[in-house]
């Protein structure tokens, strides 16, 4: 049996101080619910609504204020000028990525939840889903399609929650659904219709990357969208614990669970499997290290949460940053890396200068590793001449 597909549980070779490691640590004025990463920018937002925008060097550069808690943000980077779109309480709100100015907003019926734009701007889609308490449960959910200047193409209302939006280079939305009907959502400007697919295993989470769809399923399953995006494929299925969590870059998958099993997925194959002991929360593959990709992982004990960073190749840990504020968002793009955490703190982490630092730890670690060991060496040829 390969022995990266075992499951087992590691030990990290360093626990590390998170600030040796970081490229600059900005702060929110409360707890840091999204973060967004640009071709050179760092956008974060937070339960208070408050909106920022950093150069690559830490510089700040607007400061906008939403209605409510910043959910999710999205970014148009081939739009005239490029923006910025977040959903944020019951609204969502299209900034000028430059200036932070307002373009437009938009009400939205119950919160707002997923955001998603075409890279050219012309196409913004949001979705919003009313809760009802004495249920304990979303009853209805809209999916909203605007243009670049906030003008609505059209919405759509239909009973589940979708847990994963997508646009492609066709403008053709996908939804990745749970209960009643599970399955898919398609919406284009002129239409809007369910795929009865996976019908009796709703989608919990899912992941996009360069043209390419992942989901996650409550059975466990991890599955891929076709590229006709009308079907799924089953890609893994070595689990039968709810896949609460994933990331995808395009090639490689992490997925994760709530009893802390994360695993490591590519070319359709599963590649390595471990146990992080505690519930997982955000997660992002990220730039390489030692060679092999990196797979950020955090958890959650209910007190603190640890933060994991585990090679591609074998699931083995890198490095883990201990006892943290709850990690509240998570995200890797290129050579960088964010975290936002439940006290306001944005950490982002540059490959350069984590690599170096991982480096130097290790290199200190073989040192005290080889000083230990020529002291017990010494120590036992002391004895020997005493006898």
């Amino acid at each position: 049996m390969n022995a990266k597909a075992n499951s087992q549980l590691r030990l990290p070779p360093i626990v590390a101080v998170i600030d040796d490691y970081v490229w600059y640590v900005r702060d929110m004025p409360a707890a840091a619910s999204c973060v967004l990463l640009g071709k050179t920018r760092l956008y974060a937002g937070d339960w208070d609504g408050n909106l920022r925008a950093w150069d690559g060097e830490g510089e700040l550069l607007w400061h906008h204020q939403a209605e409510d808690r910043v959910e999710r943000m999205c970014g148009a980077s081939m739009a005239k000028p490029p923006f910025i779109c977040a959903t944020a309480g019951s609204q969502i709100i299209c900034l000028d990525a430059k200036t932070g100015q307002e373009n437009w907003n938009q009400p939205l019926i119950g919160s707002s939840d997923l955001v998603v734009c075409s890279d050219d701007g012309t196409r913004v889609l949001a979705t919003s889903s009313v809760y009802e308490i004495e249920l304990n449960d979303f009853i209805d959910t809209t999916c909203w399609r605007f243009d670049g200047e906030g003008n609505i193409v059209r919405q759509d209302s239909f009973e589940e929650r979708p847990w994963h939006l997508l646009l492609d280079d066709k403008l053709i939305a996908t939804m990745g659904l749970g209960r009643p009907r599970c399955g898919l959502m398609r919406q284009d400007d002129d239409s809007c219709e369910h795929l009865n697919l996976a019908e009796e295993d709703p989608i919990l989470c899912g992941s996009t990357s360069n043209g390419n769809t992942v989901f996650g399923h409550v059975s466990g399953l991890v599955s891929t969208l076709t590229k006709k995006g009308d079907k799924i494929r089953k890609l893994d299925k070595s689990s039968d614990n709810s896949v609460d969590c994933m990331s995808y870059d395009g090639e490689f998958i992490i997925a994760g669970d709530n009893n802390g099993s994360l695993r490591g997925i590519q070319k359709n194959k599963k590649q390595w499997e471990t146990n992080l002991m505690y519930p997982l929360g955000e997660c992002a593959v990220g730039f390489e290290l030692n060679g092999n990709k990196s797979c950020w992982v955090s958890t959650w004990d209910g007190l603190k949460s640890n933060l994991f960073i585990l090679s591609s190749d074998d699931g083995s840990e890198l490095l883990k940053f201990n006892d943290l504020p709850r990690v509240r968002s998570l995200s890797g793009r290129g050579d960088r890396v964010v975290i936002g955490l439940e006290d306001g703190r944005v950490f982002l982490f540059t490959k350069e200068l984590f690599q170096r630092r991982l480096s130097s730890n290790h290199q200190d670690t073989e040192s005290a590793a080889d000083s230990n060991s020529n002291r017990s060496l010494l120590q036992e040829k002391l004895r020997a001449l005493r006898n």
